[in-house]
């Protein structure tokens, strides 16, 4: 990759993301994950297909979107409730109806800071239980996601044939997906949630693992342990938001090969703590590292701020066990 492009999700209402599957998280000190959920109302994901010259291609951006959520609600481990919904002609964001989630490569009251931002993925979540959902009921939980618009960026060039010139659509759309579930950036460099645009259109391990913990399957299609820990200093002190990932030692593939192997990562809390969650049966090292580059805590959509800090720990180096 000659160049980095940038990946952004913004939030309407709480934004707070936490731990590296890192889900988006609602709420300020002790903040909670944000997730649809799939019992209060149908989630539909509504396309407007209208394009401008920047979109080429001989797949429809129909059939890569559709491609898309289905990569998502094929993962291992996970049950996601999400249909299609019927078209829509909206073409601005800001007019969005509540109870649609639009997709659109036409909309242009989205301020893109240039064109290294790709798509932007805009979240209605609500702040606590019994607030109008905006479907003709109330919220049922704090992180309950009521409303998420995907928009494209249409000064951008994609293709939607692999290989084709220009950014690819079906990259650039799983990512924002994630996004529209509630997974934040990660840190993970071969996740599909990695904040930098890459080529890749099939789901790494630490995506799965993020996608089944907030959206679980009754009977899993594999069992799944979690490893937990704390990282401090010296000196006993915590380590807030050091990159902690559990990485394979063998070669077994163990989710398929459809499923790319890649570490599992979680961010530290403030008192060093740190859970990762959704490991496949194996054996692991653990690795905590700082959030120094090419990810940083910026890139992850205010994590500092959700547990009231104004940065994350960067003074220590990389340790294995």
């Amino acid at each position: 990759m000659s160049r980095l492009r940038a990946l952004a999700a913004f939030l309407l209402l709480a934004i707070a993301p936490a731990f590296a599957w890192l889900p988006e998280l609602t709420g300020s000190g002790s903040p909670v994950a944000d997730r649809w959920s799939m019992n209060s109302f149908a989630v539909t994901w509504d396309l407007n297909a209208s394009t401008g010259n920047n979109v080429q291609g001989s797949r429809t951006v129909h059939d890569v979107i559709a491609a898309s959520f289905a990569t998502w609600q094929q993962a291992p481990n996970t049950e996601l409730n999400v249909d299609e919904g019927e078209p829509s002609d909206v073409s601005s964001e800001s007019a969005s109806p509540a109870n649609i989630n639009l997709i659109c490569f036409v909309c242009t009251d989205v301020d893109f800071a240039d064109n290294s931002t790709l798509a932007v993925t805009v979240i209605t979540t609500a702040d606590g239980p019994g607030k109008p959902d905006g479907h003709g009921g109330v919220s049922q939980f704090a992180g309950q996601i009521l409303k998420a618009d995907i928009i494209f960026n249409p000064h951008v060039p994609f293709t939607t044939d692999p290989g084709g010139v220009g950014e690819d659509l079906q990259t650039i759309a799983t990512h924002e997906i994630g996004h529209f579930f509630g997974l934040d950036h990660s840190p993970v460099v071969r996740s599909i949630m990695f904040p930098f645009a890459s080529d890749l259109t099939t789901l790494s391990y630490d995506d799965v693992a993020g996608i089944a913990t907030l959206y679980p399957k009754g009977t899993p299609d594999f069992p799944s342990g979690s490893i937990a820990g704390r990282v401090t200093f010296p000196s006993g002190s915590a380590v807030f938001g050091a990159h902690v990932f559990a990485e394979s030692t063998s070669g077994r593939q163990v989710l398929g090969p459809n499923i790319r192997k890649s570490p599992i990562g979680t961010l530290s809390r403030p008192n060093g703590s740190y859970v990762i969650q959704g490991l496949p049966p194996d054996k692991y090292t653990v690795t905590a590292e700082p959030l120094d580059g090419p990810v940083a805590s910026s890139d992850l959509n205010g994590f500092p701020n959700a547990y009231r800090r104004s940065s994350v720990d960067t003074n220590f180096t990389t340790h294995s066990h």
